[in-house]
Parts: C-alpha cells; structure tokens; sequence
C-alpha cells in the first residue's frame, strides 16, 4: 500500500507520511539493537510513537519553512531585477522567519513601489517636457534604431516614428552618415550634419541635425541611447536669401540713378553756359534721378517702419471708402498724364479697423500701378465690398495682364516683371501694401489673366461700433 493512500495528499498529511517512514526504520532499529523480544515490544512502542511524531512535527514545520525562505528570496531577485514582485499575504511568513524579518520585506517593497511610482511620473515628466519643445527630438538606441520621438519629430517627419530604424523614419544620407561617424568616435562629443527633406507642398526644407550620445552603457560597451536634435534652417535660409537679395537689388537701385545723376553733373560742366536748352536738358535729367533716389529711400524707410509695427495692428476705426478717394484725387495728375480715368465705386462702404494714412498709401500704390501698367485711355475701377466680418476695397486695370508663374512673388522687394522694369519702378510698391495688409490682420487677393487685367483686393477687418450701419455695395460710382 502506498503512503498517500494511507495518508493523504495534503502538505501535512505527506509530513506524516515523511515521519512515519523515518520513524518505524529508526524503532525496529532501537529494538533488534537492545534485543527485546516480542512481548517486550509494548515498552518500547511509547519510543516508536515519539520518534514519529517528532519526525511528523519536523517535516511539517521544516517545509514550509523553505517554501517561505525561497518565496522571500524569489521576492528580493525580483525586485533587484526590476520587476513587479507580489509579497505573499501578511502573515505567511511570520511563524517561520520571524516578525523582524517580515516587516523589513514589506518596507523593502513599499519603498520599492513609491521609487517605481516616482521613476514613471519622472518618465512621464521628461517625455511631456521633450513634447512642449519646438525643435523635433529623437531618441535612439544603440542600432539607431528610433525608441522615442517627441510631437513636433512627428508632425515634422509625418506619423509614427517609435521602432522604426533611422534609415527608415528620416531617408537623409547626410545624417546616416553623421550617425556612423558618431558610432565610429565611439561616442565622442556631438556630431552635426545639414540635410533638406521635401515637404508636404512640394518644396524642400533644411534641417540642422546634432546627435549626441547619452545614457549609460548596455553590454558590449556601446552607449544605450543617442539624442538627435533637429533644427527647421528653411525660413533662416531664405530671410538670409531675402536679405542677400535686398542689399543687391537696393545698391542696383541706388547705382543706377546714382550713377546717371553723376554722369549729367559732369557733361553739365561741359556745357558752355549759353547752351541754355543742353542745360535744362541735364538739369531735368538731374532731377528725375535725384527724384527716383528720393522715392526709393523713402520707400524703404517706410517698409523699415512697417516692419517694426507690424506687431502692434491698428485698434481705431478708420474708413477705407475716404482713404480711397484721398488715394485717387492724389493720382488725378497721373490718370491725366495717361489718358485714363479713376472708377471710384466705394461709397456707403462701413468703417474697417485700420490706420487711414496707411490705408491711403496701399490704395494710392495700387492705384499708381494699376495707372502705370494700363493702356492708355483705360478705365482704373476702386471697389468695396463687405460682409459682416470684413470690408474689401479692389482695384481692377484693363492692363495685360500678369501671368501666373509671377504672381505668388509680386510682393517680394524690388521683384519686377519685365514690363514694370521698363516703366520705371523700383519693386517696392506691392511690397509696401503687403505690409500694411499684414499689419492690419488684413489679407491681399491678387487675380490675374493674361488679356484681360488685373485685380488686387485688400480684405481688411471691419470695425464695430455706434454708426455702422453700411449702405449696400455699389449704390453710387465716381469718375475722377
């Protein structure tokens, strides 16, 4: 017969069991040694019985004992392992390795808890603050392979980059290449790199890259994370374009009166006095020159201003409907000059939020434009329109025309078609009225068909306020 049948299967019963084939060896042994007989057995069998449950009580007590040392020790590798560890139930370890013992365990793993619970909360902290950054950043492994991105890598970059190598998340030969030469330095100090990446509009934008090794060091000896930081150079490269362009283009146009201005000064001393008609020749020569000079540095005193306001918009009410007119009788002696005429089709327009004399300015170089531009003997229309939010005033030529490819680059400084270089101007006009737009919170619509004219609209917020109330667009026109 088996022990477990007689016994049971329980941890105690099987300390029985355990017992009771200790006990009757030992027993039979202590009789045959002291060579008692059969009858003498009953003397002897209160020895038997005390081995055995002497035994029983050892094996009961003993087991669970090394259960609960090995789940105490199972417990602590856990813990120095980084892992989640359940601590068995309060008092299970109490009757075998004492109150002391217990409680330093059950400390060791409330201190553990609340060092976890502040390691993630410091996670959370760093991936928040890595989020709230402008800049894309990147954290990587020791393959570069991309184990975090923050939400302005994503925006950026487009979708998720976590677990994707590097190759795959930024296609920049460039930076592959800075990233081998950092892993060839063996980590020493940062590496740059500059690369473009077409964007979503079909253009390009260039990065500045910087990776920098960080964090400790993984088995093999190679470092376990690399922070690559990215800087958008797109806008910095053109304003640094722009500017290079502007200096060129302002000393082309100072040069170029300038240096007529110098060349009539000196055939003016040349002339003999009585040549009265050479002299006035040269001296109006002198004039226009010294007059475009004059224009031009005005002009780019006035968008040096512009930019320096453009922060702080207009808040008073001013009218665009009497900054139009002011613009046109302004320009009577040009449409005179040109044979045209001026459409004015703006009265009842409501108030706008605005600055007047700058919104003169605007109407009066659109205006001029539309004037130097036009044929001869064509009508120039001034027009507003409004809705509840917004008032738009347009002007409309009868010109030829801009094609489309010049259109998007009208308003840059001194970009000139060939047709407005032949007529003089500096470039400055269009420019001037996209910053009075901009500062204003407005917006410039260009329109324009080869053919058939153009037409340039300035929507500007409207203002509110006692006296609103606005007659319907196109009640009265007025020909100048």
């Amino acid at each position: 017969m088996r022990l477990d049948t007689l016994f049971g299967r329980s941890p105690l019963a099987r300390c029985a069991a355990v017992g009771t084939a200790l006990a009757l060896p030992l027993a039979l042994g202590i009789l045959i040694a002291a060579g008692l007989t059969p009858g003498r057995y009953v003397g002897v069998g209160f020895v038997a019985t005390f081995w055995a449950l002497l035994s029983v009580f050892l094996a009961a007590g003993l087991l669970p004992a090394a259960r609960s040392i090995q789940s105490a020790a199972a417990f602590a590798r856990r813990l120095a392992e980084g892992e989640t560890a359940e601590l068995p139930p309060r008092g299970m370890l109490l009757p075998f390795l004492g109150a002391p013992l217990e409680r330093a365990l059950r400390r060791l793993d409330r201190e553990w808890r609340r060092q976890r619970e502040r390691s993630g909360r410091a996670a959370r902290a760093r991936g928040d603050a890595l989020d709230a950054l402008p800049d894309p950043v990147l954290v990587l492994d020791a393959s570069h392979e991309v184990i975090f991105a923050n939400a302005a890598a994503e925006a950026a970059l487009g979708g998720a980059l976590a677990d994707r190598p590097l190759e795959a998340a930024i296609r920049a030969p460039a930076l592959l290449s800075a990233a081998a030469r950092l892993a060839e330095s063996g980590g020493a100090g940062p590496v740059s790199a500059r690369f473009a990446l077409a964007s979503e509009t079909g253009g390009q934008r260039v990065w500045a890259a910087r990776l920098q090794r960080t964090g400790g060091e993984e088995e093999g000896g190679e470092s376990a994370e690399t922070v690559l930081s990215l800087r958008d150079l797109t806008d910095s490269e053109r304003d640094e374009r722009m500017r290079t362009d502007f200096v060129a283009n302002a000393s082309h146009e100072i040069r170029t009166p300038l240096t007529a201005l110098i060349g009539a000064i000196e055939t003016f001393r040349r002339t003999p006095p009585e040549d009265t008609e050479t002299r006035e020749s040269f001296f109006a020569m002198m004039e226009s020159n010294a007059e475009r000079i004059r224009r031009l540095i005005e002009d780019l005193l006035s968008l040096s201003r512009l930019e320096r306001a453009e922060g702080a918009p207009p808040t008073a009410a001013a009218s665009p409907a009497r900054a139009a007119e002011r613009a046109a009788a302004a320009l009577a002696w040009l449409a005179g000059r040109r044979g045209a005429r001026i459409v004015l089709e703006v009265a009842g327009a409501p108030d706008a939020v605005g600055d007047a004399d700058e919104l003169t300015r605007a109407f009066q170089n659109l205006i001029a434009n539309a004037l130097n531009h036009g044929p001869s003997g064509a009508a120039v229309r001034v027009t507003a329109a409004w809705d509840d939010a917004t008032v738009t005033v347009a002007v409309s030529d009868e010109g030829p025309g801009i094609a489309a490819e010049h259109i998007p680059r009208l308003t840059e400084r001194f970009y000139r078609v060939d047709r407005a270089r032949a007529a003089g101007g500096a470039g400055l006009g269009l420019a001037i009225v996209k910053h009075i737009v901009r500062r204003h919170r407005g917006a410039l619509d260009i329109e324009s068909e080869v053919g058939k004219g153009s037409r340039f609209a300035v929507r500007l917020p409207r203002a509110r306020g006692p006296g609103d109330g606005a007659a319907k667009p196109g009640d009265g026109a007025t020909k100048m």
